[in-house]
């Protein structure tokens, strides 16, 4: 069956057409499988796919289990308030440039991912958790560099996370695209190391351990940046609505995370 795949290169179906760099394509019998061959590897699926499922509903009782009171509380108002943005967007903007265009469509990105990451941690899929909070981490940057930099200055390329995030976002961003390119072994750790007879290596299936918990920190902290962004953005597309209320909740919800040491403010500097 390797025969196969060594005797030359493969093309996704939408680049069937696309010339071979190595020369002209050349394509091959269609490989038939046996009926038996394709119900083993359909059971194998299924039974993989089955097994995932039941040890990610196990993580979610164990992390809610291990979850203290002071983080389910701080998880409940900053998915509150991302989930709250859905009402607050469904409305027109008035004046839409193609900056605010790119940050209406960075937003609408972020709010699906937010809730994406939220299920992944609770579920234990920790490496894939935080690749996504890298992601979320680059949108808010961008997002900030919208509002200062014009938009063709900023097309193509990455964003500048140490010029907005000087205080703990600028290391925690190494700290994530270490793991996002499993750049070193330790990465395994994220994924539950377990022993079986002279087996060891990373497990297959999720497993909950304390490392949910530092991500659901980085998660937070990303968010509230993301939160404290968007209510002052809020002010600027909607000028007709009242926004108060929104602006102290995230006030409080940042103080709260103050509070149970998620976020932290640099020290100041005593004046001469």
């Amino acid at each position: 069956m390797l025969s196969v795949l060594t005797a030359g290169p493969l093309y996704p179906r939408e680049m069937a057409e696309i010339q071979n760099p190595v020369g002209p394509l050349v394509k091959a019998d269609a490989v038939n499988f046996t009926r038996e061959q394709i119900e083993r590897l359909l059971a194998a699926a299924c039974n993989f796919q089955g097994q995932g499922m039941a040890a990610r509903e196990k993580c979610r009782e164990d992390f809610r289990d291990a979850e203290r009171e002071d983080d389910n509380t701080l998880r409940i108002m900053v998915d509150g308030l991302v989930g709250s943005l859905q009402d607050k967007l469904s409305q027109p903007i008035e004046k839409v440039d193609p900056g605010i265009s790119y940050q209406i469509g960075l937003v609408t990105s972020y709010v699906r991912t937010h809730f994406i990451v939220t299920d992944l941690i609770l579920n234990g899929d920790l490496v894939e958790a935080v690749t996504l909070i890298r992601k979320q981490l680059e949108s808010v940057a961008r997002l900030n560099e919208l509002d200062k930099r014009p938009l063709d200055k900023l097309e193509g390329k990455t964003p500048n996370i140490r010029m907005f995030f000087r205080h703990g976002g600028g290391e925690m961003y190494g700290h994530l695209s270490e793991v996002a390119h499993f750049s070193k072994s330790r990465v395994s750790e994220l994924m539950h190391v377990i022993q079986n007879g002279d087996r060891i290596g990373p497990s297959l299936y999720p497993v909950f351990t304390e490392h949910s918990f530092a991500c659901l920190d980085m998660h937070h902290f990303v968010s509230i940046y993301f939160l404290a962004w968007i209510t002052e953005k809020l002010s600027e597309w909607y000028p007709h609505i009242d926004h108060q209320e929104g602006r102290t909740m995230v006030g409080l919800t940042i103080a709260y995370a103050k509070k149970i040491d998620v976020i932290r403010f640099p020290d100041r500097q005593p004046e001469p």
